[in-house]
């Protein structure tokens, strides 16, 4: 019909070094990165390996409550400034290189909890310009919390605390599944955190262990974690949470994050050819996925993670 306009839908999986420079030029105009997951379960491991094989720096990096191996990663290869996060651990053991460049002032790590976290992504989400947090009362936290303000209460007049939105220019997330068109379906129970970042994000780009056909999503559309409107890229990535675990795909791989744990202390004592290696061996050397997971032990060794998993 004369003047009607016809609408274009187009798939948003592109591969992983694509997606890894759209991050990097973006992040070049802001440098806010928030990632997804929670401490060792589904984290968008391959995109920051992807992102730190195409050169990333200067990062201000933001997650859920709970981060480990991928920050400690990306702090050892030299790629972040600042860290806005809770917990930065492995939780059996210190995130060694996280601690060495905080201690030589190398990066900046703010004093912040979890409230202050979850409010600022809410009030970016809402689009509005802060989000009251009623729980730090006698608390020294603000004192060293750069985000959260005191403020009177326009209807108690009361002193209460505020936190500003959180508005990460690229966000990185891993999720089971998503079909073509970016509507991602999360199958473990990692989910409230990750939803609230895509809602929260300029910019959104997740990794998924497959791309289902469309009629996977259509046949239950109820259990899309995250529509496809808050999703501007997709990319599948077989392993791609890997050392993390991605339930009910695969466990944790807690004898890699150990290995890498230990490289990290060696370098605390000043010996860092050993993590120099482990960098140049599963992070700027592997030419895409397949090859990252050659250097891991193989099909066959991540198997066993997959069998680990089904046990529960």
């Amino acid at each position: 019909m004369e003047g009607q306009t016809t609408l274009t839908r187009r798939s948003k999986v592109t591969g992983l070094q694509d997606a890894a420079r759209r991050a990097r030029d973006a992040l070049r105009e802001r440098p806010d990165l928030c990632l997804g997951g929670l401490f060792k379960q589904g984290r968008p491991v391959a995109l920051v390996r992807g992102l730190l094989a195409v050169g990333a720096k200067g990062l201000h990096i933001y997650s859920s409550p709970g981060a480990g191996y991928d920050v400690d990663l990306m702090i050892a290869a030299g790629a972040v400034e600042q860290v806005f996060i809770p917990g930065v651990t492995l939780e059996n053991r210190l995130c060694p290189n996280f601690r060495s460049a905080v201690e030589a002032g190398q990066v900046t790590a703010h004093a912040l909890d979890a409230l202050t976290v979850v409010g600022g992504l809410m009030a970016s989400a809402h689009g509005v310009p802060f989000q009251p947090i009623d729980a730090l009362r006698g608390s020294d936290v603000l004192k060293h919390n750069p985000l959260i303000r005191e403020i009177d209460c326009p209807f108690s007049g009361r002193r209460i605390h505020a936190v500003g939105p959180i508005r990460p220019r690229v966000t990185f997330l891993h999720a089971q599944e998503a079909d073509r068109w970016g509507n991602l379906r999360h199958l473990s129970t990692m989910v409230y955190a990750d939803q609230l970042m895509a809602r929260a994000s300029d910019m959104v780009i997740a990794s998924v262990d497959r791309i289902v056909p469309d009629e996977v999503i259509l046949d239950d559309p109820s259990r899309v974690t995250v529509p496809s409107h808050y999703v501007d890229v997709v990319v599948e990535v077989p392993y791609g949470a890997h050392p993390t675990a991605s339930f009910p795909n695969y466990a944790m791989d807690e004898d890699h994050i150990d290995a890498y744990a230990d490289l990290g202390d060696a370098a605390r004592a000043s010996d860092r050819a050993g993590l120099d290696a482990y960098i140049a061996r599963h992070v700027t050397g592997p030419k895409d996925q397949k090859d990252y997971i050659k250097t891991v032990g193989g099909a066959e060794y991540l198997a066993q993670l997959n069998a680990e998993a089904r046990k529960g």
